[in-house]
């Protein structure tokens, strides 16, 4: 059978830290580090690797196949992507600050990636989206480093790619909570989430969840316990969506 992929953030409750196998974090509100200052984060909680049931060798191709791919899709949020309006610069795609106060997910940025940005839900008060066979999103995962302050436009022109064949990144790697600045820093890793056909046997009603290292090594696939906990409530089929970038 022909796997279409969808490759998604995963939810706050994934246990697995992304340094060790890991699951990724929820999208959508925006939240302080707790604990350590994330100039030095502390060590997220300890978590035995995935179990040997949660790589599914059908899988685990397609994510790594994605993981390669993404960065070609664009961000989400990355408004040089769409149609400007307004008479305004379009924004850059920007770092969230994950919500998860523990786990794999605590104490990281991230950013979201997808194939067919025009599914993919931005504001999360709309109505359900549905999301097609084939749609694929790849959520980046970075370590937060506390900054003095940040450029009043750091991203204000694309970033130059260091992949000819890919089109420049448009990213504005800070965050700012109250009076403190962080940075999207040292690259985590990328949460994955594939959907297929949903009679797919092996699948959670056609979603399979899966992570990679910065390296590229997929450390889960399948239908990984924890992000399925967490992704059966998103409002989006198994997708929770970010709030879309203000002017």
């Amino acid at each position: 059978m022909r796997y279409a992929l969808l490759l998604l953030v995963l939810a706050p409750a994934c246990s697995h830290p992304l340094d060790e196998p890991t699951s990724p974090d929820a999208e959508g509100t925006t939240s302080p580090p707790s604990g350590a200052s994330p100039s030095a984060p502390a060590a997220a909680p300890s978590a035995a690797p995935a179990a040997a049931a949660e790589v599914d060798a059908r899988f685990a191709p397609l994510i790594a196949s994605a993981f390669r791919d993404y960065k070609a899709w664009g961000r989400v949020d990355d408004e040089l992507r769409w149609a400007p309006w307004l008479c305004r610069l379009p924004l850059p795609g920007r770092a969230r600050m994950s919500a998860a106060d523990d786990g794999g997910h605590a104490r990281k940025l991230y950013s979201v990636f997808a194939r067919h940005r025009d599914r993919y839900p931005l504001v999360q008060a709309e109505a359900p989206v549905s999301q097609p066979v084939g749609q694929v999103l790849v959520k980046e995962s970075y370590h937060p480093e506390l900054v003095e302050a940040a450029p009043e436009f750091p991203s204000d022109r694309p970033l130059p790619s260091s992949d000819p064949s890919r089109p420049p990144d448009h990213f504005d790697p800070y965050v700012r909570d109250g009076d403190r600045t962080y940075r999207a820093s040292r690259f985590a890793g990328a949460y994955v989430v594939l959907k297929v056909a949903p009679e797919t046997p092996g699948t959670d009603a056609g979603w399979v969840y899966g992570t990679v290292t910065p390296e590229g090594e997929v450390t889960s696939a399948g239908r990984v316990a924890s992000c399925m906990g967490c992704h059966v409530s998103a409002r989006h089929e198994r997708v929770f969506g970010i709030a879309a970038t203000g002017p």
